[in-house]
Parts: structure tokens; sequence; C-alpha cells
């Protein structure tokens, strides 16, 4: 495929500088005497060493030489032992065909993955599609960018292609660029896409020529039925662009993620990478990488595994929870993720009521319209997050939301 045919105009021309597109080949250096990086002295760091200590009572030591290089400048796709990590992580987790043509980059957290990707692929104009409901930041980030996105509605199953072929078809008169899709534990919906479903929604990436940005955050929190495929497992031509983070598996405020795609695509991404931050920290990518190494592969997916198990507890406590109370009054479905998506029923819209009922009685709450391109549209949905709930907490919860929900009932009864 020609890769050069998707980068945005303003990043076609977009190039390293040249202390950062040569700090590869001087750290290699055996001889010779380096005048040209500023960089400062390791003497003067104030820290010489480190120890964490994990949850299961190991001990993590970081060495001088580690700290030197977790408090240093470093290269812009990521030190080299955390990527060499990634990229077997990669191909052993999703088999990806042609996985030799494609590069891991490490990003400061999904959220700078998005971005940079934004910048490098969207020229103003050119059309991005993505769920109806979906985080909203990617509506803010692809405003910044001047796309013209295109919600498509889903169903029980998530995005609908035969939705998506209309929309691809009402959307001539412009480049259509970029898919965005969260294709495990969605947020909002908690939906998890099936192989089949993704099978046809690639598809319309190859007749139609755009590109899938894969963003998967939530892949390890599958809970009654496992779908270990994903986009990037499913792509033969090169068009998926996988953004994978360490924020629900490590922590959040690590700020580490990583982006696998072609070769092509990820030198680019880097580049823009480098112009707005030079890098991920150094700190945090070493720290990561002694931890991935601490526990091994296999250690790390079941330190996942037991994690999936124990958010699966805290989804059914909701579950639970919603059943006692909100019967009668919502709709929802088991989710996957961190998120339990209630439809209210027989209410066009609950955004006062989420704010003047529930708010002031400490209910705090997501309203549906806050996912929706135009948040000032009416939404029946309501978004509430299990991941850090007691039973307290959650039956209390619902019970104040089932009294909000019967009183605004009350309320539009002449109108109903």
């Amino acid at each position: 495929m020609n890769h050069d045919s998707y980068f945005s105009d303003s990043s076609t021309h977009n190039k390293l500088s040249f202390l950062i597109s040569t700090r590869q080949e001087i750290e290699t250096w055996k001889t010779g005497r380096n005048l040209a990086s500023g960089l400062p002295n390791p003497d003067f760091f104030p820290l010489t060493e480190a120890t964490f200590t994990l949850n299961n009572g190991k001990v993590l030591d970081i060495s001088k030489d580690l700290i030197e290089v977790a408090l240093q400048y470093t290269l812009p796709d990521g030190i080299p032992q955390l990527v060499s990590q990634l990229t077997p992580m990669v191909a052993e987790l999703l088999a990806p065909p042609h996985m030799e043509e494609r590069m891991v980059l490490v990003t400061a957290g999904s959220n700078a993955g998005n971005y940079i990707i934004a910048k490098t692929f969207i020229t103003p104009g050119d059309y991005v599609f993505i769920p109806e409901m979906t985080y909203p930041q990617i509506h803010i980030l692809l405003r910044s960018v001047n796309a013209r996105m295109v919600p498509v509605a889903g169903d029980q199953d998530g995005m609908r292609p035969d939705l998506l072929r209309e929309a691809l078809e009402k959307s001539s008169d412009g480049r259509s660029k970029l898919l965005y899709i969260i294709p495990h534990g969605d947020n909002p919906t908690g939906i998890t896409l099936s192989e089949d479903r993704m099978r046809e929604i690639y598809s319309l990436a190859c007749e139609y020529d755009f590109l899938i940005v894969e963003d998967d955050p939530y892949y390890f929190l599958q809970y009654d039925k496992q779908v270990r495929s994903s986009f990037l497992s499913l792509d033969t031509e090169g068009r998926v662009i996988r953004v994978d983070t360490f924020s629900k598996t490590i922590g959040a405020g690590v700020r580490l993620g990583y982006i696998t795609a072609d070769q092509p695509f990820v030198k680019k991404l880097m580049i823009q990478h480098a112009l707005i931050m030079s890098h991920a920290s150094p700190f945090s990518q070493v720290v990561t990488s002694e931890l991935l190494s601490s526990l091994g592969r296999e250690g790390y997916i079941e330190m996942n595994k037991n994690n999936a198990m124990k958010y699966k507890q805290l989804r059914d406590m909701a579950l639970q929870a919603a059943t006692k109370h909100l019967t009668g009054l919502c709709e929802w479905r088991k989710p996957d993720g961190m998120f339990l998506w209630l439809k209210v029923l027989r209410l066009e819209d609950v955004t006062e009521m989420v704010i003047q009922r529930c708010f002031k009685r400490g209910l705090f709450i997501v309203p549906g319209c806050e996912f929706l391109i135009d948040s000032t549209q009416p939404s029946p949905y309501i978004r509430v997050s299990f991941s850090m709930i007691s039973q307290d907490s959650v039956d209390k919860g619902f019970q104040i939301l089932a009294e909000a929900i019967q009183e605004e009932l009350k309320k539009a009864a002449p109108e109903i």
C-alpha cells in the first residue's frame, strides 16, 4: 500500500531534528567524543537508585545505571529495552499478520497516542467515522484538527457495518480517512465486538480505503466470553493503527501507552510525537520495563487475568444492585470493561435529572449526552462506572437513581 497517501498535509514534510535523528547512532558509539548533545550530566542527578515493592511482596530494584537512563533524554520511539519487550508481546497476544513489517512506538498514554494519530493523518475536511456514542475526548481531539466527524449507530453487538457503509456512501465529497473504535469493553457501552463484526468492518476499510484506529484500553477486561481477536489480528493490508495503554493494567499515573502499526506509519508518528514531547517519560518506561522483566510475559498476562476476575466481581455487584433497584426503570446488558450503560425507560432525556436530582443527592454519574458529538442533544442513557465501587456505595447509589427516575417520571407524566 502507498503509506504516504494517508498522511495529513501538515505532517507530510515533518522531520526529526538533527540531534534527535542522530541520538540513536550516538548512543551506539563505542568510541568517540560527543560534544553535540545537550544532555544534562548524570553525575549531577539527585537520585541514584530506587526500590519499589510489588503487591505480592517482591522488591523491584532500579540500579544506578538504570536511574541514569530513567532521568536522561532517550530515543523518540522509547527506551530500547521496553520496545524489545512490547514487540514480541504484541506478536504473542494478537498474532498480527506480517508483524515483521510493523513497529512499536511508546507514547505518553493512549490520549497522546490518539492525538499524534490525528495530527499525522487528518487533513482538515477529512472524514472520520466514530461510534454514535464514544469517548468524549475523541470529539475534542478531532475538532482540534478540523475533521468531519460522522457518527455511526450500533446495536447490541456494536457498530453496525450496514450503517457504516451507508455513511461512507454519503461521504463521497471528501476523503474517508479514519475509523476510530474501541473494540473490547467499549467506553461507554461496554460492548465487545465479535470477530465476525470486526471482519465486516475491516472488509469495509479495505473496500473504501480508510484506516482503522483501534483504541483498546480494556482488552484484558473481558469477562464472560473473551474475544482475543483484534482488528490488528485481521490486518492483512497494513491499515490498522493499534493503540494500547498501561493505564488500566499497571497504573494510570505512569502515563504510558504504545502504538503498533506498519513501519512507515510509526516512523511518521514518531516524528509527530518527538515534535510535541520528545519522548514518553524515560522514568516511567524504565520502571515499566523492569516490572515486565520481573513478572515475565506470562506473569504479566496472568496478573491481568487475575485483575479481570476482580473487576468481574465488581461488575456483577453492580448488576445485582441494578436488578434490585432499576428493574422496570432501566434497560442494560452485561458489559465488559468498566462501565454499565443504562437506558432509562420512558424518558427522552436524563441530563437535567442527573444534574438536578442525582448530583444534589451526592450521586455522580455521567449523562449519555456527553458521549454524543453534540452534547446538547437529548439522550436517555447514563454511564455508571463500577471500577471502584463497594456493595454499599453501589446499592445506595442505585437506590438514589431509582428514586430520581421515579420522581422524573411523575413530573413528566402529563407529557408521556
